[in-house]
């Protein structure tokens, strides 16, 4: 059996991610991957074990950097209005990532036909983002820079209000919100939240 190696793996992922996007889940193969790559359909099968379980590998890799900025968020000390604008901004790069905004297209088309690929793409990917934004919260309520209330649901509030007139822009492919534009959402959403939810508003 030939030794397995990260750049084979990640060879795979990459090359499956391209058809999937390209092509929708169900119409491709384990073959059609393994062709694009080179290499054969049992040595794909000796790194994962079913399509489903590369999908899953290549939702981790798609968002793997801005998750990894994001889970700083949390370890930062500072006033709410810091602490929230770098969470905010954290957020919006990684749901803007354009692999994480063609793998949303993707599961809004197969997720009638293939719900697991949804619960896949839920656990690694929003589940993740969303336990970020609550650990912040409570962070916050522990600090006593907001009242007291239920963490998942101010969390969803923020996220929301992070997401106002931009997701939506990406998803649909119409005028692109650049950097400058993200920043001047995030402060409106800190605002409004903030008045809303902070102790000293």
């Amino acid at each position: 059996m030939r030794v397995k190696t990260e750049a084979r793996r990640m060879a795979y992922i990459q090359a499956a991610g391209k058809l999937f996007l390209l092509q929708g889940f169900s119409a491709v193969s384990m073959e059609a991957i393994a062709a694009q790559t080179g290499g054969s359909k049992v040595t794909l099968y000796n790194y994962f074990s079913s399509k489903e379980a590369l999908f899953e590998a290549f939702v981790i890799e798609a968002g793997r950097e801005a998750v990894n900025r994001l889970l700083e968020v949390p370890l930062l000390a500072g006033d709410i209005r810091s602490v929230l604008t770098e969470l905010g901004m954290a957020y919006l790069r990684l749901i803007t990532t354009p692999t994480v905004i063609a793998l949303d297209r993707l599961i809004i088309g197969e997720a009638g036909r293939q719900p697991e690929l949804a619960a896949i793409f839920y656990k690694n990917g929003p589940k993740r983002t969303i336990s970020v934004l609550v650990s912040v919260i409570e962070n916050l309520i522990k600090t006593a820079q907001i009242h007291p209330g239920k963490p998942g649901i101010i969390a969803m509030h923020f996220k929301g209000l992070c997401e106002a007139d931009i997701l939506d822009r990406f998803l649909w492919g119409l005028d692109i919100p650049g950097d400058d534009e993200l920043e001047k959402g995030v402060q409106a959403a800190v605002d409004v939240f903030i008045k809303g939810y902070g102790t000293k508003a």
